[in-house]
């Protein structure tokens, strides 16, 4: 994957576009540092492009979670302790809300 410096898509993105056509997707850094990632798309893509994004993120967004919840030990919470936390959650919750 190519790197673009975000100085050479401010003075050309003609030539970036074009790149990133040949190239396929193209990292965006700044002062050397990766900032954001160019991926082609079309009018005929675009909607699938976009979901394939989100549903990326998604699955990180998991990954990070299961991590965290290992790393802490709350994988290993008893199904009745998860179960006595999400009804103190939601009975808290409706104290807090306006009846």
């Amino acid at each position: 994957m190519k790197l673009i410096a975000t100085d050479e898509l401010a003075a050309n993105p003609r030539k970036v576009l074009n790149k990133l056509r040949r190239e396929g997707s193209v990292i965006i850094t700044q002062n050397g540092h990766p900032r954001g990632i160019l991926t082609p798309t079309s009018e005929e893509t675009l909607v699938e492009d976009v979901q394939d994004r989100v549903r990326a993120r998604a699955r990180r967004a998991v990954s990070e979670i299961r991590r965290e919840s290992a790393r802490r030990g709350l994988d290993r919470l008893a199904l009745r302790d998860i179960d006595r936390e999400i009804a103190a959650a939601r009975k808290a919750r409706r104290a807090r809300s306006p009846a």
